[in-house]
């Protein structure tokens, strides 16, 4: 073998191993790189799961509290049509009650509530508070049932209140204000009256 042969087959040899050695290198950096790329992709889909299900978890938050918010305001809102409907009905029968104590009626009602007074307190001094449109049962209340009279403001829908002071008593029969427990017990039985 010439030595033209035995360089080039020396240089065929090293450049053979080279390249084989290369062509390791290179699929050893392939496969590495092939992990590599399957490692960031796992990641990317277990970190694009992951952010997909709290934006899911957030949207149902959001959803729920909306839906939560939207059912607090309807029922405000019947709430609130409701509390007009009594409003309405109860300053109807208020309108009412301010003719009727005007009428013949009320003077039967005051003295009915005297009575009943006079019969669980008897014995007792007390003061009646009427209303200064009804100044004209003051003297037949003072001869009927002793007690003094006085003019109260308040009264506007008639009634009578009478005050026991020394036993730091009110007795209330004013038409009004069996007129607000009515207001709240047909508010509170959801539109029952009670009697």
């Amino acid at each position: 073998m010439t030595e033209n042969k035995r360089l080039e087959s020396f240089r065929e040899a090293v450049l053979g191993a080279g390249r084989q050695k290369a062509a390791q290198i290179t699929g050893s950096a392939e496969q590495e790189a092939a992990k590599y790329k399957k490692k960031i992709a796992d990641e990317e889909t277990v970190s694009f799961a992951r952010h997909k299900s709290e934006i899911e978890r957030e949207v149902s938050l959001k959803v729920q509290r909306e839906s939560a918010g939207a059912e607090l305001n309807a029922k405000r809102e019947v709430l609130l049509y409701r509390e007009k409907l009594i409003e309405g009905i109860f300053e109807k029968a208020r309108a009412e009650l301010a003719k009727k104590a005007a009428s013949p009626e009320h003077e039967e009602y005051v003295f009915s509530c005297l009575e009943k007074i006079k019969a669980e307190y008897a014995g007792m001094n007390g003061v009646c508070l009427l209303s200064p449109a009804h100044k004209a049962l003051f003297d037949k209340v003072k001869s009927r049932f002793g007690y003094e009279c006085k003019e109260d403001d308040s009264l506007t829908l008639g009634g009578v209140m009478v005050r026991f002071e020394s036993e730091g008593l009110l007795i209330d029969c004013s038409v009004a204000s069996a007129l607000d427990k009515q207001r709240a017990d047909f508010a509170r039985n959801n539109g029952a009256v009670s009697v």
